[in-house]
């Protein structure tokens, strides 16, 4: 699976670094802007808001790594599924 489709594989691993990237980057906004206090322009109220989107980056980003995942696994038993029948 892996030899045949290096640039899939590659982009499978990029985008679950990305997820945890963007998980811990919405966390650590999360307690800069709850620490650091809120100005009128930027209520403490938006903390809770970068938490969620870093969890929302996180849970996109891991779903298209597992879809990629996905489809290699198809290919791969669409493979052998193909090689077991012409054996016959």
């Amino acid at each position: 699976m892996a030899e045949n489709y290096k640039v899939v594989v590659l982009l499978r691993k990029t985008f679950k670094v990305l997820a945890f990237i963007s998980g811990g980057l919405g966390f650590i906004f999360f307690l800069i802007i709850l620490i650091g206090g809120g100005t009128p322009e930027t209520p403490r109220a938006t903390s809770i808001l970068a938490l969620a989107l870093g969890f929302i980056y996180l849970i996109l980003f891991y779903t298209i790594a597992e879809v990629l995942h996905l489809i290699l696994d198809i290919e791969e038993n669409t493979r052998r599924t193909n090689e077991l029948l012409e054996r016959r």
